[in-house]
């Protein structure tokens, strides 16, 4: 199963394409995340798509740090998309995932 978090851009997007999961946080932005992630991850969601923006939030990124270090096996992968103002600069969380299966950087 597929979820998205992201800003209503981004969630409509993922909806037109047929996402049935997927959430725009409001109001408190960062704690409703963090809430959304444990939700997703207790609903055994295999893949997690989160809008950068939402992702470099403090709290966020410790959520996502835990959720990583605690799973077993490969799930739920979570991976951060760009929204509609473009890429962050951020570190290549596909390559650390790469880099953590088969334990050598794919460049």
């Amino acid at each position: 199963m597929i979820a998205v978090i992201g800003d209503p851009e981004t969630a409509t997007g993922f909806r037109l394409a047929g996402v049935d999961k997927v959430y725009e946080p409001k109001g408190g932005l960062e704690g409703e995340t963090v809430r959304l992630l444990d939700k997703l991850t207790r609903d055994e969601v295999a893949l997690i798509i989160i809008s950068e923006r939402l992702a470099a939030e403090t709290k966020v990124r410790e959520k996502i740090n835990e959720i990583n270090v605690n799973k077993r096996g490969v799930v739920p992968v979570i991976v951060t998309i760009p929204d509609k103002k473009g890429p962050m600069k951020t570190e290549d969380e596909i390559g650390i995932l790469i880099k953590r299966a088969v334990g050598v950087a794919v460049q």
